[in-house]
């Protein structure tokens, strides 16, 4: 492989990711099917030269400002569920599009390091700003947003608690780690070419992961991870793969089974799991009395009479582990 032909496929990886079409996406991960029930103030926080959309979610006299930080290839709104609950329990929530993600700026999400890069900036904001220098700081992430808040603790020692759902442990490997899976020889041949260009590009975020985050702190840190898990396995790219490496005694870990035992399903209700079954069986009933698929019209109308609280509701046993989480790093 050629520097330039390695290069060209680690961009590729990181080309801009828009929203959806929320009439074809069930679930509580529009903004607008909050119906005002959740208010928020949307501002632009910068990083680098990239304007971040960052929303904040005000609570009355909070107990701490908890920042939601998302996954690859998703954005902020794709955790509003958990970020409801949040503010349910009595936490303010700030969260953010990372770079190149949904309403932030940016031609591309620029590589793995792009989030912890983006979250550094957005601590320094949260912590220079009067209306949240004050409050008790609270990280949770998952996945590519795993990995940024655990490392980002050796940045920021102001973070009260952490938690970290499927969390992958680091970044700048992640990229070899998956590709070794699909094209082994090829991934090793790219590994110093990737490898090169992520120093050219972050610099000394390069440096940071998991264990060197979580191991710079004695706070709470609760991680979570699926057994079942097939985007960041439980024995490879995740943080509990290297559970022998961490020296912080303050870690708390919940796995899951089932359906709660896969990448998003961890964070969702077995009620939720029940549901969206029910909804893929419906919709594959029509598309067979139909003898094709559905337009996109078509699956509009359907979509239009699906809950989707129930379809996206959150597992209560893994919000009842962060907020004990939580309210141990705040005492």
């Amino acid at each position: 492989m050629t520097i330039a032909s390695a290069i060209l496929a680690y961009d590729a990886i990181f080309t801009r990711y828009e929203r959806p079409d929320y009439a074809l996406y069930p679930g509580m991960y529009c903004y607008e099917r909050f119906e005002g029930t959740l208010p928020r103030e949307t501002m632009t926080v910068k990083s680098g030269d990239t304007d971040l959309a960052a929303y904040y979610y005000p609570v009355k006299g909070p107990k701490g400002l908890v920042v939601v930080v998302h996954g690859i290839h998703a954005g902020a709104d794709d955790y509003l569920p958990l970020i409801e609950a949040m503010v349910k329990g009595g936490y303010a929530v700030f969260s953010y599009d990372a770079t190149g993600n949904y309403s932030s700026g940016g031609e591309g999400g620029v590589g793995m390091c792009q989030q912890l890069i983006d979250l550094d900036n957005i601590l320094t904001f949260l912590g220079n700003d009067y209306r949240f220098a004050n409050i008790p700081k609270l990280l949770i992430g998952h996945s590519w947003g795993g990995y940024a808040v655990s490392s980002v603790l050796a940045l920021h020692g102001e973070v009260k608690a952490c938690v970290c759902i499927a969390p992958m442990w680091n970044g700048p490997t992640m990229v070899i780690e998956k590709s070794q899976e699909y094209v082994d020889d090829a991934a090793q041949t790219a590994k110093p070419i990737f490898d090169a260009y992520q120093n050219y590009l972050f610099g000394d975020y390069t440096k940071y992961n998991a264990v060197v985050g979580i191991n710079s702190t004695d706070i709470p840190i609760l991680i979570a991870q699926g057994l079942e898990d097939k985007t960041i396995t439980p024995d490879g790219q995740s943080i509990t793969a290297h559970l022998d490496e961490l020296t912080n005694p303050n870690i708390k870990l919940y796995y899951g089974k089932g359906y709660q035992g896969t990448h998003t399903g961890i964070w969702h209700s077995v009620e939720a799991e029940a549901y969206v079954r029910q909804v893929e069986i419906e919709l594959k009933a029509l598309e067979k009395n139909k003898g094709e698929k559905l337009t996109d019209e078509e699956k509009s109308e359907f979509y239009k009479n699906v809950n989707h609280r129930l379809y996206s509701d959150v597992n209560p046993d893994l919000v009842k582990l962060i907020f004990e989480t939580f309210e141990s790093g705040l005492k």
